[in-house]
């Protein structure tokens, strides 16, 4: 079907169906094709993009500006969902990301690099035939050469989970996800094994992408969704991964060719931490939302108004915790008293730092001021406290900034960025509905 005509339809899904999410609003476990002989225990090494040629302050522009795009994406994607309409320039998947990781896909197994994102659900990947596929740096999966290919039928409960991004069924059940860039892919539906690490799962259902174009992927060859919703890998994997996954991310100023962790299964578990319950939307149930109450600044709370960080009703508002972005995104009502507080402590004159995307710097280093001490408070008397490496970010010699921005969206949430979590183990644990959280060398995982 031409991209047009299918673009067509799934917006008429949406506007003639306003009650039926673009991302399944179903909560779905484990499914019954997913097969696996004992519980899994998984680790898998991510590498965070490669721009190795480029110098740090560069990367980070970069890096930042990938964030500003992905802030709009979660935007346009909120939107869409609390009005049920979807138009050209909405996504109905955040997708892109900051992190890699290594999957096989089939049987013989074909490797692929694949985007994790916690934003998405959908495990998907490039397949042959192409109708259209991009450019990617390993050999597109061919599932005529696989013996354990097998399409989804429309009848399988799976194929619901797909919301109205179903686009039919032919005979089978196929997809199509558009992203914020304008990026997509089409394709059937279909159950495989998957190898990730050391393990082979087997019946994993994932997207066969014969139709794929944009920009948005170049350095990979798909997207593993680890989201909350029915389609995710978390999900799929279920009660034989304990229904939780964790990872360690590395600082953004260590080598790019260091990688970070991610464990499934027993390898996530996590002692000595602390723990928030989540919040769970049913508007938007693919999103980790984390139970903000505000920040506090050398002991003494920013005046932000109440109910800045709430979750709305209609899914609007809120706090996301999303390893794809890598700056964290405050709703101004939040920003603006915290960057004064930050300012009233500095005995320094902030510097023009547009050439870094970002809106607070200073003229020198981290070890030639006293910085303050921030922290963000959540729901249960939980403390999240930033290392000073989490709050700003040496950008050069002379060079530092606050690694966190203002947005002034009523319906976009806000987000805790990669940059604050990183050396820190963090456990989402699906089944108890809590995220975890310990300061952590993660170099030494």
């Amino acid at each position: 079907m031409e991209y047009s005509k299918l673009l067509g339809f799934v917006a008429l899904i949406c506007f003639t169906i306003p009650m039926i999410s673009c991302s399944s609003d179903r909560q779905f476990s484990a499914w019954p094709k997913f097969s696996s002989d004992e519980n899994i225990k998984l680790r898998v090494n991510m590498t965070r993009r490669s721009e190795s040629e480029l110098g740090f302050s560069d990367r980070l522009r970069l890096a930042v500006d990938r964030s500003k795009g992905r802030m709009k994406k979660i935007e346009a994607f909120t939107k869409q969902q609390i009005t049920g309409r979807l138009d050209a320039e909405t996504p109905v998947e955040v997708g892109d990301g900051e992190f890699l990781m290594n999957v096989g896909v089939g049987t013989p197994s074909v490797s692929f690099e694949a985007i994790v994102d916690t934003g998405s659900d959908l495990i998907w990947t490039q397949c042959k035939p192409c109708e259209d596929c991009f450019s990617q740096p390993t050999p597109i999966f061919d599932p005529s050469k696989s013996s354990t290919f097998s399409t989804v039928p429309c009848s399988d409960s799976i194929c619901d989970a797909l919301g109205s991004t179903q686009t039919g069924c032919d005979p089978d059940c196929t997809f199509m996800y558009q992203y914020g860039d304008g990026s997509f892919t089409s394709g059937d539906l279909a159950y495989e094994t998957l190898s990730i690490g050391s393990s082979k799962v087997k019946g994993i259902a994932f997207g066969c992408g014969h139709d794929n174009e944009g920009q948005g992927f170049s350095q990979g060859g798909g997207l593993v969704g680890l989201g909350r919703g029915g389609l995710s890998l978390v999900t799929q994997l279920g009660s034989k991964a304990e229904n939780m996954f964790s990872y360690c991310l590395l600082p953004i100023t260590d080598s790019s060719s260091q990688t970070s962790p991610l464990f499934f299964g027993e390898g996530a578990s996590l002692s000595g931490a602390k723990s928030m319950s989540l919040i769970k939307s049913s508007i938007i149930p693919t999103f980790w939302y984390i139970p903000i109450t505000g920040i506090t600044l050398n002991g003494k709370a920013v005046d932000i108004p109440p109910g800045t960080f709430d979750l709305q009703p209609d899914g609007s508002g809120g706090m996301i915790i999303d390893s794809g972005t890598t700056i964290t995104f405050l709703d101004d009502a939040a920003y603006s008293p915290m960057k004064d507080a930050i300012q009233s402590t500095i005995d320094l004159t902030p510097v023009d730092g547009s050439s870094t995307g970002l809106d607070l710097c200073y003229g020198t280093s981290s070890s030639e001021v006293t910085l303050p001490t921030l922290v963000f408070n959540f729901k249960g008397g939980v403390d999240y406290e930033l290392p000073l490496d989490n709050v700003f970010i040496q950008i050069s010699e002379n060079l530092l900034c606050l690694a966190m921005l203002g947005e002034p969206s009523e319906n976009l949430p806000s987000i805790f960025g990669n940059i604050q979590q990183q050396n820190f183990h963090i456990l989402y644990n699906n089944a108890k509905n809590t995220l975890s959280f310990k300061p952590t060398k993660c170099d030494s995982l």
